[in-house]
């Protein structure tokens, strides 16, 4: 990290997750048990002249995260990044939604300050648990600091990933994220940080604030023999968008084909993603229901993001006011 001293504050966010959580077993698992304040008094930068503000801004399992909380979320990092002692913000987040929540960030904040994501695999009071050292490392990214503008990164086992491409492969494992077709961006050596690929950004990502997330936007998983049914229930229920989760490269049996036809007739966006981990949606097949075929109809291709994230960018578009026109672009964008 250089021997240059750094003054100034870390905004740290607790949001909840296991690495808050401990065993009870009158509850019958792992629950919340209010141990931020045992989580803060762990926690010493390494020589710096650093001061930690701690915010408790909720305590809950990250599937209770919906997306207006992950919006919130990002205004609020936005607020405390616009105060000039604030170097940057780390935020104690659970794992199964930490990348999707830090997708969002890496869209709606606009400072070009680092944003850092972590938590941990393993409970409180678990033998081997994993947060302290996670937090410490996430501090020290944090502090490091990334190049101006960057991805917002989560932290997790010594890894460090850009928000867009970070993805949970794991549901047990310590160390449970991939890069999504590009791998880690850096990793943690002793105390030290080293970036391998991360690069200056484009923050803001997006040409206008994010303002809101529509709702009635909808994620359907594509299954063999599908027809469109599904959909005109939706279209029924006056859906605003729709993202299909599809086979390989973007490939959907053809029973669904007149259900997209008419999603795209009444003027709901429809974007196509695909399940497979690598590779991405690739306009290649053009027999009905292929990814070509679908992109001639119009429907909007996601590329390598997610179907999770590609969810949540439709939804921060439709909820901010983005012209039709202009969402094909920013999915263009964010697919490379």
């Amino acid at each position: 990290m250089g021997s240059k001293n750094i003054s100034g504050e870390v905004v740290l966010i607790f949001t909840g997750g296991t690495i808050g959580m401990s065993e009870k077993p009158d509850a019958g698992g792992v629950v919340p048990d209010d141990n931020f304040t045992k989580l803060l008094n762990e926690v010493t930068p390494d020589g710096h002249d650093i001061k930690i503000r701690p915010v408790l801004w909720s305590d809950i399992p990250s599937p209770h995260m919906c997306p207006d909380k992950m919006l919130k979320l990002a205004h609020d990092v936005e607020a405390y990044l616009t105060e000039e002692q604030v170097l940057g913000a780390v935020i104690l987040h659970g794992t199964d939604l930490m990348a999707e929540t830090a997708y969002v960030l890496d869209l709606a904040v606009r400072s070009p300050k680092p944003v850092i994501l972590t938590g941990a695999m393993r409970y409180f009071n678990e033998s081997g648990y994993d947060g302290i050292r996670n937090l410490v490392d996430a501090i020290r990214t944090c502090l490091l600091p990334p190049p101006e503008g960057t991805d917002v990164i989560i932290q997790m086992a010594d890894k460090l990933f850009a928000a867009k491409n970070a993805i949970k492969s794991s549901s047990l494992n310590v160390d449970p994220f991939i890069g999504q077709n590009t791998g880690r961006i850096g990793f943690i050596a002793g105390e030290s940080v080293i970036l391998t690929r991360a690069k200056p950004g484009r923050r803001p990502r997006l040409s206008f604030p994010v303002t809101a997330m529509a709702d009635k936007v909808h994620l359907v998983g594509c299954h063999p023999g599908m027809d469109s049914t599904v959909l005109e229930k939706l279209i029924d229920s006056d859906a605003k968008g729709i993202v299909l989760e599809g086979f390989g490269a973007g490939n959907t049996p053809p029973g669904i084909v007149p259900g997209i036809e008419k999603c795209i007739e009444a003027g709901i966006p429809v974007v196509l993603c695909t399940r497979c981990v690598e590779g991405g949606v690739w306009p290649i097949y053009a027999y009905p229901g292929g990814a070509a075929n679908l992109k001639q109809k119009g429907v909007i291709i996601a590329g390598g993001l997610s179907a999770l994230k590609a969810t949540l960018l439709l939804q921060m578009l439709l909820g901010s006011g983005c012209p039709c026109e202009r969402i094909e672009n920013i999915f263009a964008e964010e697919s490379v």
